[in-house]
């Protein structure tokens, strides 16, 4: 099928950014579901072995498990069957309707030679694993090679991996179940994800936030972030982020994020958390700022690169960062961290129970650390986010994955879950416990200027302190951490430290 308008030669293609021009025609043709089934995607595990633990790749994107059981469900019986689980067919034979799946499923043939990450691992598609299109008779055909073994699938879905995968789920759909199918040759993932953009988001079928999670090339996209599509995404995953802090129940901040707009000292303002967000882990990497966002867009090796976490493993990593600072804050024996405390204990019971709910370690949910205002938040994201970006080889940030199926869930349970995943990953917990204790134990004082003992001290540290406070503090104790953790005894911390001030111009 050729579709190409002449005002589209007028575009400025940008191979560098994964767009060059793209191919002028795709096809339409139907496959057998199974056998599509055997060749998209980027695992043939069945479900079971989806769930164990094991190094085999699993997704690139998130799949719901649910939606293709109710896909299946809907396919062997048709509606409404396909809606009332609780119905059995045999008996209700006068329910049972065609499970027609009409629409295209839209796939890209991968190219030979090509690499799709997988695992945090870069894996070939062997000439002899691809497909060719050839022509014959004025019609197109695919030559379908033998199961190979580059552990690539030759196909990949840009739409429609739930009906694709529901397949794990039947037993009784044959060989003669055909679905139709678009497939665009050689696109690259850029061009994938611009397509699955205009398809799915731009006609708002679906939550933008959501979008990012379903195809992170996404998150990496240029042409976006000259619209609004970026920023969109930016909020809303902010915004879902911040809101799981506040709630759960393994995180510090719980109770401590103000999302109506009141104002208590050691709170934090949904705002201003969101702003956090979209200002460190939540952000593409881009010229105007060296250092991008884990959640967002990433610079390896002079290439822009794309973090595959779900919404799920993004929360319970900074629910997890969080929480190991608040631990090394409460064995902390510095001296600013013994002042905070003292003057804690000078409050009354009820200004206690109102700033500090949940009775953590003042020096960390007190109403003198700057651990509990704007500025400190925005300074712990910082380091975090940028620090993990100068070791994110050494700490193999790829190879963690979620063992969750419906990834896309940001409950409780999954989040849970991947918490307990991500502590199991030791070099990246170790980095995450190494880094909060050289932020909180290594002398650096994050008492707020309105500390008591500040008084009683040197002049020098309570103008020191007093300048963290407005607009310029944030930069300012952004700035003074990463000089002060280039002197980190953890040599990972130390040497993270100064990647991270050459990259930002920290003397």
């Amino acid at each position: 099928m050729k579709q190409w308008l002449d005002t589209w030669d007028a575009a400025e293609w940008a191979p560098d950014e994964g767009l060059p021009e793209p191919p002028r025609e795709f096809y339409v043709g139907s496959i057998s579901i199974r056998m599509l089934r055997e060749l998209a995607g980027v695992s043939r595990r069945q479900i079971s072995e989806r769930k164990s633990a094991s190094d085999t790749p699993g997704y690139q994107r998130a799949h719901e498990v649910e939606r293709s059981n109710k896909i299946a469900r809907y396919i062997s019986y048709g509606y409404p069957l396909s809606t009332s689980a609780g119905l059995r067919p045999e008996d209700h034979a006068d329910l049972i309707h065609p499970g027609w799946l009409p629409s295209s499923i839209i796939v890209n043939i991968i190219s030979p030679g090509e690499k799709r990450r997988r695992a945090g691992k870069s894996v070939k598609l062997a000439e002899n694993d691809a497909i060719s299109v050839q022509s014959k008779a004025g019609l197109s055909y695919l030559e379908i090679p033998e199961v190979g073994s580059s552990g690539l699938e030759p196909l990949e879905i840009i739409d429609g991996q739930h009906r694709i995968f529901s397949v794990d789920s039947l037993d009784d759909v044959d060989e003669n179940y055909e679905v139709p199918v678009v497939f665009f040759n050689g696109l690259t993932q850029a061009w994938q994800a611009y397509l699955f953009w205009v398809i799915n988001v731009e006609p708002k079928k679906i939550n933008p936030s959501l979008a990012f999670d379903l195809y992170p090339e996404l998150r990496s996209q240029s042409w976006l972030e000259r619209g609004e599509g970026i920023k969109i995404y930016q909020e809303h995953r902010a915004q879902e982020i911040t809101e799981a802090l506040w709630r759960s129940e393994s995180s510090v901040w719980r109770d401590r994020i103000e999302l109506f707009g009141g104002r208590v000292e050691g709170h934090v303002s949904n705002a201003a958390f969101i702003r956090t967000l979209m200002a460190t882990f939540v952000r593409r990497w881009g010229a105007d700022h060296r250092i991008g966002g884990l959640f967002g867009s990433v610079d390896r090796e002079g290439k822009e690169r794309v973090l595959r976490w779900n919404r799920a493993q993004q929360i319970a990593f900074l629910i997890t960062i969080w929480n190991e600072v608040a631990i090394a804050v409460k064995t902390s024996r510095d001296a600013w961290a013994i002042a905070c405390r003292d003057s804690y204990g000078g409050l009354s019971v009820e200004q206690k129970r109102k700033i500090n709910p949940h009775d953590l370690d003042a020096a960390f949910a007190g109403p003198y650390t700057l651990l509990g205002t704007d500025q400190g938040v925005r300074a712990v994201c910082y380091v975090f986010n940028a620090f993990f970006q100068a070791s994110y080889s050494e700490v193999g940030l790829e190879e963690w994955e979620s063992d969750n199926e419906a990834g896309n869930a940001t409950s409780d349970v999954d989040v849970e879950a991947c918490i307990k995943s991500l502590r199991s990953q030791k070099s990246i917990f170790s980095f995450v416990s190494s880094l909060a204790s050289s932020l909180v134990q290594s002398g650096f004082d994050w008492r707020t200027s309105a500390e008591p003992g500040l008084k009683m001290g040197s002049q020098e540290s309570a103008l020191r302190q007093a300048s963290y406070r407005g607009s310029s503090g944030y930069k300012l104790l952004q700035d003074n951490l990463i000089r002060h953790l280039k002197s980190a005894k953890n040599n990972l911390v130390r040497n993270s430290a100064n990647d991270v001030a050459e990259m930002v111009g920290v003397k």
